[in-house]
């Protein structure tokens, strides 16, 4: 007897167990809505559901980031549209055409267009320094940093725009294996990049040399001294090189910027000054440099060299706005990628959310079911032991 009253000691204990253990998981899981709650209750999807969130929470964050630079990529956009809009080039343009017209011929009407062009030249070196969430839009790689730098004279006009930013563009990871450019390269999207041989104006018969100059925009050839010994300058003789007239490949080096013109010195007749452009290295900076100066006419030149100019310059900068204008679908077409991207990426985000909901969200209804079963399981092995523990002495003899 006292083998069979063990037994059944053992057996009610062991029930109690077995259901108070089996209402406690189901509690939690009816109270979180979760059949996993912890790496114990399934080691597999545990586990599983682990990997899922750490690819959830990973697409997010690369959602994220597509989000930031397709917001830079569309503010670059803005911005290059407000320099080649009515604001900046083609407003330059108009009134550097209107410029020509003969009733724009007073010195004063000139000086006064030169004036607004100078506004436009500061607010667009200002667009090119915008930062958007703390990154230089156009400085490439180095978005720390401004990355153009300008030179004033003593009137506080710029007279030089130099561009110090990178010439690599600023990589992003936005997705397992894939980069795009968020900061871009403002050097390649704001001048021409088809350099023509340098065009000399005026009567010294000074023409360009075989070498490939590095000179950029417009530079003023200064040549001084007599023939067999002619001095040449290109920053206003603070550097010379003399020639004897038989050079057909001088190179002529502005002491400041290190800039080369290549010097053709064998048709050299006469001392003066050489107008020199360079076509094709025309940036918007330096086009309307040039065009303020042209207005003003800084340079003292002669109306006949001056006329040419102002159409050559028109020319220029026809050629800055067209560069300008094709970097609209460049910048577009990142942009429509990247927008494709994120809703892939959002796909996948939402799919793992799904596989996590499907592995780990509990049956609520099934709960119910098996939280009511085992409740009347676990009230009837309390109920059996407390009938076995009342039993005495006396309910074996009767």
């Amino acid at each position: 007897m006292s083998f069979s009253l063990e037994s059944i000691y053992n057996g009610a204990a062991w029930a109690i167990a077995v259901h108070s253990s089996a209402l406690a998981k189901l509690q939690e899981q009816a109270a979180t809505g979760q059949e996993v709650n912890r790496t114990s209750d399934d080691p597999y999807e545990a586990n599983r559901i682990l990997d899922l969130r750490t690819e959830s929470r990973s697409m997010e964050r690369f959602v994220n980031t597509v989000s930031d630079v397709v917001s830079m990529l569309e503010f670059s956009d803005s911005v290059i549209r407000q320099m080649s809009g009515d604001q900046g080039i083609a407003g330059v343009l108009e009134t550097l055409t209107s410029a020509l017209s003969p009733i724009y011929s007073d010195q004063s009407v000139q000086n006064q267009k030169a004036a607004q062009i100078n506004e436009i030249l500061e607010d667009i070196v200002s667009l090119a320094n915008k930062q958007r969430l703390s990154q230089r839009l156009f400085a490439g790689a180095d978005s720390d940093a401004d990355p153009y730098q300008v030179t004033r004279n003593s009137a506080g006009e710029i007279i030089r725009v130099e561009y110090v930013g990178s010439h690599e563009e600023q990589k992003v990871v936005v997705a397992p294996g894939v980069e795009v450019s968020s900061v871009l390269v403002g050097d390649e999207l704001f001048r021409a990049d088809e350099v023509g041989t340098p065009v000399f104006y005026g009567s010294t018969k000074a023409a360009a040399g075989s070498g490939t100059s590095s000179v950029r925009g417009d530079v003023q050839l200064t040549i001084t001294g007599t023939t067999g010994a002619w001095v040449l300058s290109i920053d206003g003789g603070a550097t010379t090189f003399t020639s004897d007239g038989s050079q057909t490949n001088l190179p002529v080096v502005n002491g400041t910027t290190g800039e080369v013109l290549y010097v053709d010195t064998t048709a050299i007749d006469q001392a003066g000054t050489a107008y020199v452009r360079v076509p094709g290295t025309y940036d918007i900076f330096n086009i309307l440099i040039n065009t303020r100066d042209l207005l003003k006419n800084v340079n003292n030149l002669p109306e006949s060299i001056r006329g040419e100019y102002i159409d050559e310059t028109i020319a220029s900068m026809r050629e800055v706005e067209e560069k300008l204008v094709r970097a609209y679908p460049i910048i577009g077409g990142r942009i429509t990628t990247l927008n494709n991207l994120q809703t892939s990426l959002e796909d996948i985000k939402m799919n793992a959310e799904e596989e996590i909901s499907r592995r780990q969200d509990a049956d609520i209804t099934q709960v119910a079911l098996d939280l009511s079963r085992h409740e009347v399981l676990y009230e009837m092995s309390l109920a059996v032991s407390a009938k076995m523990f009342s039993l005495s002495l006396t309910d074996f003899i009767s």
